[in-house]
């Protein structure tokens, strides 16, 4: 890849890098607070920096409610 789009992912790179399927990553895309992306001649990539911004905005903290499993 050039050094353009050194800061992006194509969609089988990411899938594989969250050891998930591209089927999830199509199902997170189609969500309203889906994982951002851009097209570019028919590709679909994923900046990076968006990703980890996206994950962190899906951070939950623990209900501390609920007891801790030993």
């Amino acid at each position: 890849m050039s050094s353009l789009l050194s800061e992006y992912l194509t969609l089988d790179e990411l899938a594989k890098e969250l050891r998930v399927t591209v089927r999830t990553i199509h199902r997170w895309q189609s969500r309203a607070d889906g994982i951002p992306c851009t097209t570019l001649g028919g590709r679909t990539l994923f900046r990076i920096a968006s990703v980890r911004a996206w994950i962190e905005a899906h951070e939950r903290k623990p209900n501390p409610r609920r007891p801790r499993a030993a």
